[in-house]
């Protein structure tokens, strides 16, 4: 895969884990690459915004920097009484030959 792919998706992550307040994972995929963060919250705590290091808003714009994107829910009652939330983003090799890119 291309330098300029990878570095793509090592900038997202670095500042998906910046605005998510955790490290954020990057794998290889068959045509790019997938970053995830983790984001773990107590239960109620989905109706505060918060301007800290866990800014859903910052996250969500760094998610729209990739081709693809989105969010995975675990309840509490799979986790020890604490909601998990997984945000993921994908480059890919084709989206990032683009022109418009």
């Amino acid at each position: 895969m291309s330098d300029t792919l990878r570095q793509r998706a090592w900038e997202i992550a670095e500042q998906l884990a910046k605005a998510g307040g955790a490290q954020a994972r990057l794998t290889a995929v068959p045509d790019g690459y997938r970053v995830e963060l983790d984001l773990p919250r107590a239960d109620n705590d989905h109706d505060h915004d918060t301007d800290g290091p866990d800014d859903h808003h910052a996250a969500l714009n760094v998610l729209a920097l990739g081709d693809r994107w989105g969010h995975c829910h675990s309840p509490p009652s799979r986790n020890g009484g604490t909601a998990r939330e997984t945000v993921w983003n994908e480059v890919h090799y084709d989206a990032a030959a683009r022109p418009d890119r």
